[in-house]
């Protein structure tokens, strides 16, 4: 359930300056992310700084209130992050660089699927996990 069997719109904005928004819109429907610029120290010493994404994709913005599945939260995620990879962007919903995994279960309650390497989670709760820290 990593969320691209559903189809999604569109993306607007930019990424310039500290911050601003992003607008994803599937007409008549429209969200509106907060994005502002974070610091990342590396491990070499030197800094980055990724797009912080702040946006509850639980309901959308226009029609207000209007709940979204969370299949369709998982395909804009999907989408955005492909949307902030083609503007240049590394962002604080980004996958890890290396998806293979542990032969070591999700530590999600219940679940049976094998873990990112070097993470806790499987690929779909590291995915939900991701939607709930943008809130």
């Amino acid at each position: 359930m990593t969320g691209e069997n559903v189809a999604v719109g569109d993306f607007f904005g930019e990424l310039k300056g500290r911050d601003g928004h992003i607008v994803y819109r599937e007409p008549p429907r429209e969200l509106q992310m907060y994005w502002e610029r974070g610091v990342h120290n590396e491990t070499d010493g030197s800094r980055s700084y990724p797009v912080l994404i702040t946006c509850d994709f639980r309901f959308w913005l226009n029609p207000k209130g209007e709940a979204l599945s969370e299949q369709h939260q998982l395909a804009i995620l999907t989408a955005l992050r492909r949307w902030l990879g083609a503007q240049g962007a590394r962002s604080s919903i980004d996958l890890p660089d290396n998806v293979s995994e542990e032969s070591i279960n999700c530590v999600w309650r219940d679940c049976r699927n094998h873990r990112l390497r070097g993470y806790y989670y499987c690929r779909q709760h590291f995915d939900l996990s991701c939607l709930a820290n943008i809130r």
